[in-house]
């Protein structure tokens, strides 16, 4: 590996490392929540959607081994973004993007469900972020609402020839807000005992919105920013995955000849957007009085109320340092992982792997 990748590998990680550092939660249900009898009913639900997952990704990767690739970057995406505390002032509270919306655009909504699933359950075990009860149900809410609802809104929109960039926003835009509004309905349906379902439903519902509706507008400029990058970087990509028609990479491969400079140029200038967005997310997420996550404010509050306090997670790793300690090992990984898949995937021309 020579320096000037290496280099790439260590900048990169160490802004995954200071997003980790934010330690802000939010989405997740925490464990003990949900009853076990409802925390086994979306278990059931979930399990079939990733047994099909793993035997797609198997199929996949036997006709294409390159596909491992494109799964290891979306397996890094899902796992920080879901990571990611972003604060939302006018709430008082912080959240995190999904990150489905990208991942179910380009590897399909099934195996998004799987690669949320494996990034669910490393919070799980190891970064106190949900619950190994609760595993089931936030598969449900962020891997399969929020994949399905981000592919299909994304296929109905280009089928009305709506510009990328907008198939996109809308995708992501609708990832988020799906996965909250299944959240809502699992707490409700676990926790109304004799009262009404829809009421407390709806409560939850308007709870999260002063947070989720931001950001969510957030991750729908993300996830269209991202697909338009990719279009533009390596329409070939998208292309072998379904994502474009194979008329618009011919015509697009002619662009790349003539305009490469203008197109780094853009590049660059959505990696430090993004950058900048994770360093001060993290640096005002580090105010935790004042910026508590939405888990706190709306899930666990909500819970409590009902009689369902959060248990202490079985691999409890909230304790002094220790909890930092591991995001900041999840970073480091995350930000390798990222950085090897972003130059197969942005950086290496095509004919030139």
């Amino acid at each position: 590996m020579n320096i000037k990748k290496t280099a790439f590998y260590l900048v990169l990680s160490a802004i995954f490392c200071l997003l980790a550092s934010g330690n802000a939660w939010a989405m997740h249900i925490s464990e003990g929540i949900l009853p076990m009898k409802w925390a086994g009913f979306w278990y059931l639900i979930a399990i079939p959607f990733v047994i099909k997952g793993i035997r797609d990704i198997k199929k996949k990767t036997e006709i294409n081994p390159h596909f491992k690739v494109l799964l290891g970057l979306m397996g890094a995406v899902v796992f920080i973004i879901s990571c990611m505390p972003v604060p939302v002032p006018t709430a008082g509270t912080c959240s995190h993007p999904a990150g489905t919306g990208i991942s179910a655009v380009l590897v399909g909504p099934v195996m998004s469900i799987l690669v949320t699933s494996i990034a669910l359950l490393i919070q799980a075990l190891f970064l106190a972020h949900g619950g190994l009860t609760t595993w089931g149900a936030d598969i449900v809410s962020m891997g399969v609402m929020g994949s399905f609802a981000a592919y299909f809104s994304f296929r109905i929109l280009q089928k009305l020839k709506a510009p990328l960039f907008l198939c996109g926003f809308i995708a992501g835009l609708l990832a988020d807000w799906a996965t909250y509004a299944t959240t809502s309905f699992e707490l409700a349906s676990a926790l109304h005992g004799s009262k009404s379902m829809l009421s407390l439903f709806y409560t939850i519902l308007v709870a999260f919105i002063p947070t989720q509706l931001p950001l969510g507008i957030l991750e729908g400029f993300l996830t269209g920013g991202m697909v338009v990058f990719v279009y533009k970087r390596r329409p070939d990509i998208l292309h072998s995955l379904g994502v474009t028609g194979k008329s618009k990479v011919e015509s697009q491969k002619s662009k790349l000849q003539t305009k490469t400079q203008n197109q780094n140029l853009s590049g660059y200038i959505l990696i430090l957007t993004f950058a900048s967005w994770i360093l001060t997310s993290s640096v005002l997420a580090q105010e935790e009085s004042k910026w508590p996550g939405v888990d706190v404010n709306v899930v666990e509050k909500f819970a409590q109320e009902h009689g369902r306090p959060a248990w202490t997670p079985f691999i409890n790793t909230d304790q002094g340092d220790l909890l930092l300690f591991v995001f900041l090992l999840a970073g480091a990984a995350g930000g390798f992982m990222a950085g090897f898949c972003w130059r197969k995937l942005f950086c290496e021309r095509e004919g030139a792997q």
